[in-house]
């Protein structure tokens, strides 16, 4: 159950969201590492502006969020997600020069798996970008509870249809975004 609310909460959130990538399909069939997934067909594109990274926050948080409205908790499932959004946020802050904090600079992140040897800013410099880090993903966290609260029957539309479809054995619990978009569940 908790799957397809969480599965819900990123659809759902895809679909509001004004620079989210197109929702392909949704399903709680489980695959590789997930539970289930809600699949985005990514534009092709390689400059980004704050606001469309802002917005793959939001859209990376809607599952665990959905979590949190429908049933007061939060589970591991989303650990993924919040990692990606953690990446963004630092890569936003650190790399891309988006804070005005600390104003138009761009620092080196190390590789995954590599050590930051010696830092090329100092400590008062390193507490800023944790504070902006954590603000920016506040910042992302809060637009998505809002969205999702006021949005909060099509999560549940979607959440039960994926449920409702995963009951019969034949049928995978997988959608078109046709299928499960906003315009097509609310009559």
């Amino acid at each position: 159950m908790t799957v397809a609310y969480h599965e819900a909460g990123h659809a759902v959130e895809g679909w509001f969201l004004e620079h989210a990538d197109p929702l392909l399909k949704v399903s709680i069939v489980p695959r590789l590492k997930g539970l289930g997934y809600a699949q985005c067909l990514p534009r092709e594109q390689y400059l980004y502006t704050q606001e469309q990274l802002f917005d793959h926050m939001c859209a990376m948080l809607g599952g665990r969020v959905a979590e949190q409205l429908f049933f007061r908790r939060v589970t591991t499932g989303g650990q993924d997600d919040l990692r990606k959004v953690t990446q963004s946020a630092c890569a936003q802050i650190v790399q891309f020069g988006m804070s005005e904090k600390l104003g138009q600079v761009s620092f080196d992140l190390p590789r995954p798996g590599e050590a930051l040897v010696e830092k090329p800013f100092s400590e008062a410099t390193a507490q800023l970008m944790d504070e902006e880090v954590r603000r920016l993903i506040r910042s992302a966290h809060a637009h998505t509870l809002d969205l999702l609260t006021r949005c909060g029957e099509q999560v549940d539309k979607v959440g039960r249809r994926l449920l409702e479809a995963s009951r019969w054995g034949r049928i995978p619990a997988l959608f078109t975004a046709q299928s499960l978009h906003p315009s097509v569940l609310i009559p």
